[in-house]
């Protein structure tokens, strides 16, 4: 059974980790798309994949992601990224390119080991890249895989 001399020295201890992560909080900067580099997350949640020229590609949070089949509009994907505060007129479905660009650069932000591309190769098949390997494949359409926005900032 715990005393309550030290049930108090626990809560001032605890009072002071508190104390020490309210500083860090009022000292945070957060990372502007101007400073930032690959890999960095920026204020919003989202992941800076490349930077060239002025243009930023981005991909969004990984709370944003869904799982469902190809589809000319996603809406899945536009709809969370809606619940989710972002304006996802900004955002699209990235090609099989931006994702093997996303392996190479940056695989760890990836949770799922396939994700679907915007790539269309037929009526009924579509692109989807392996976050494993990084390899492309092609597969039914109505085969579900998980989706993840980008979008194109200029800083």
């Amino acid at each position: 059974m715990t005393s309550k001399t030290q049930l108090q020295s626990k809560i001032q201890e605890l009072e002071a980790e508190l104390a020490s992560f309210k500083s860090q909080l009022n000292n945070y900067v957060p990372v502007t798309l101007q400073d930032a580099s690959v890999g960095d997350v920026l204020e919003d949640g989202s992941i800076v994949l490349q930077k060239e020229n002025g243009i930023a590609l981005l991909i969004a949070p990984k709370s944003t992601e869904v799982r469902c089949s190809w589809s000319q509009e996603f809406p899945e994907v536009y709809a969370k990224l809606q619940e989710q505060g972002f304006n996802s007129s900004q955002w699209f479905v990235p090609t099989k390119e931006q994702l093997q660009l996303a392996y190479a650069t940056i695989p760890d932000e990836f949770s799922a080991t396939f994700y679907r591309s915007s790539t269309e190769i037929s009526a009924t098949l579509a692109c989807f890249v392996s976050l494993n390997c990084g390899n492309a494949y092609c597969g039914s359409k109505a085969n579900i895989f998980c989706v993840r926005a980008f979008r194109c900032v200029t800083y």
